[in-house]
């Protein structure tokens, strides 16, 4: 007897042979009583007294329908156990089983993430094979679509990535056509650097080092270093872990925040331990790994330049591809968000 109206077996439920049902119960006779009867219509079941064990099978395998006891692993348990197995395996079509009538067990079952939930009783043994077989052909086909929702959405990133390698190429030729130099229409008058720490070797050092092409500014703490980058124009920024008032890690966030486009350089000061990276999203990548004196920084200057040439040059890239196809991706993005939203559904 089920505590919700059956309903009618879909007329689009495929063969479902060798489907796989993952049992949660901790009566040894309910997990035989399920096994006979689904082997009988060709599934395959595994069985478990254990929630934690179920859990484990969820990250390895994957199980078209989890049926689970409310009273696994003690009594009314099982909604705890539904919830988990909702969060580990999303695209698994979760049925609970119950030993009474209780409404409001049966809706907060629901509420987990079950489907169904079905009241042990001989009576219902026929309604739980179909609405297993029901769920196994509905789990089969949610799963089907998340697949080629993905595909659809890796599909339309890789369909974005060649189109605006194609405008790259299109606004180097254009360049090479007209003869115009792309790092210098990607080059300022002066590379202005920031420099953000209470040692002053590094802003020494730097400003003295007769780099034309390079402009430097010195702030004392982040702080500092924050009001200027929001009210002057930056391009590229070192941040020292030896600021006083805020940590290097709140100032990248800040900094990249208002301007995303800037070069990022995290240096330890000269000396034991010193290191210099450029910093990338998440990740750092070593610039200087043994930094023990500033004319190491001075001798990488050349590289500084390249690095931020590179990033006014995407940045070039990115902004032509932007004003020659606004519309394009003002769908792209609007698509990519129902698809995110049907996968995270």
């Amino acid at each position: 007897m089920s505590l919700s109206s059956p309903s009618k077996m879909s007329s689009s439920v495929r063969d479902l042979v060798g489907a796989e049902v993952l049992v949660v119960d901790k009566d040894e006779r309910v997990q035989r009583g399920i096994t006979q009867v689904l082997s009988a219509a060709k599934l395959h079941v595994t069985c478990t007294a254990v929630p934690t064990e179920a859990l484990d099978l969820l990250r390895k395998h994957f199980y078209s329908v989890v049926v689970v006891d409310l009273d696994t692993p003690e009594p009314g348990g099982g909604l705890d156990v539904v919830s988990r197995v909702s969060e580990a395996s999303p695209t698994s079509t979760i049925v609970v089983l119950s030993a009474r009538k209780a409404f409001e067990e049966a809706m907060s079952a629901m509420r987990a993430g079950a489907l169904d939930v079905i009241v042990k009783s001989p009576e219902s043994v026929q309604y739980l094979r179909d609405r297993i077989l029901e769920a196994a052909g509905h789990s089969a086909g949610q799963r089907e679509v998340h697949s080629l929702l993905s595909e659809v959405r890796d599909a339309h990133e890789a369909f974005l990535k060649r189109l605006m390698d194609s405008e790259r190429r299109a606004l180097d030729l254009d360049d090479r056509v007209h003869d115009r130099d792309p790092d210098r229409e990607a080059m300022p008058d002066a590379i202005r650097v920031l420099i953000a720490s209470q040692d002053r070797q590094v802003y020494d050092a730097l400003s003295t080092a007769q780099a034309a092409q390079f402009s430097f500014e010195m702030a004392m703490t982040g702080g500092e270093a924050l009001d200027r980058c929001g009210s002057s124009r930056f391009d590229i920024v070192m941040v020292s872990d030896d600021l006083p008032d805020l940590p290097e890690s709140m100032v990248f966030r800040s900094i990249k925040t208002q301007s995303p486009d800037l070069v990022l350089l995290a240096i330890s000061p000269p000396g034991i331990g010193g290191k210099v990276a450029i910093v990338e999203s998440e990740s750092r990548q070593t610039l200087i790994s043994d930094f023990k004196d500033t004319s190491q920084l001075v001798g990488r200057l050349d590289e500084l330049a390249k690095a931020f040439i590179e990033k006014a040059r995407e940045r070039r890239y990115v902004q032509s591809f932007r004003e020659q196809n606004y519309d394009f991706l003002r769908r792209y993005v609007e698509l990519k968000m129902k698809i995110d939203r049907a996968l995270n559904s």
